[in-house]
């Protein structure tokens, strides 16, 4: 019996010192912020900061909830470098998403019609064309930028 506790007491200690030594070589998680400005038909309807960044491959996001949103399709690798967006089809695109954005209390979706894409820094993507709200043929104008550090991986 005596052997017996032995060993639990061996075992406790062990786990014990593993479970200790694990914690104290967890890294913190790291806190990536991201700012946002967005104008549309001259008017600035969207301008912050959140914790709700995003990225895949070249297509980068930031959003507030439901409240607004930006995804970006085809970012450029390169600092300096322009994308085209070019219609429907292109390789570059931008989409918008927000409540009372320029339309009072339902969701609105923007998408670009026509326009670029450009990395200025590592972490910086600014964008600037034309877009329509999806069911609607009226063209609006829009820029800005989302920017953060989670960016600069691609």
């Amino acid at each position: 019996m005596k052997k017996l506790i032995l060993i639990f007491a061996v075992l406790f200690s062990f786990l014990s010192i593993l479970i200790t030594s694990c914690n104290k070589d967890d890294d913190p998680t790291p806190h990536i912020e991201g700012k946002y400005h967005l104008i549309i038909d001259g008017n600035t309807v969207a301008d912050g900061k959140t914790e709700e960044v995003g990225m895949v491959g070249n297509a980068v996001s930031i959003s507030v909830g439901e409240d607004f949103g930006v995804l970006i399709v085809g970012v450029p690798v390169t600092t300096g470098e322009t994308a085209q967006i070019e219609g429907a089809d292109a390789a570059c695109s931008v989409s918008i998403t927000g409540k009372n954005l320029l339309d009072d209390g339902a969701g609105e979706m923007y998408f670009s019609v026509s326009g670029t894409v450009k990395r200025t820094s590592g972490s910086k993507i600014t964008f600037e064309g034309t877009c329509s709200e999806l069911g609607s043929s009226e063209v609006h104008t829009f820029s800005g930028y989302v920017e953060s550090d989670i960016y600069k991986v691609i």
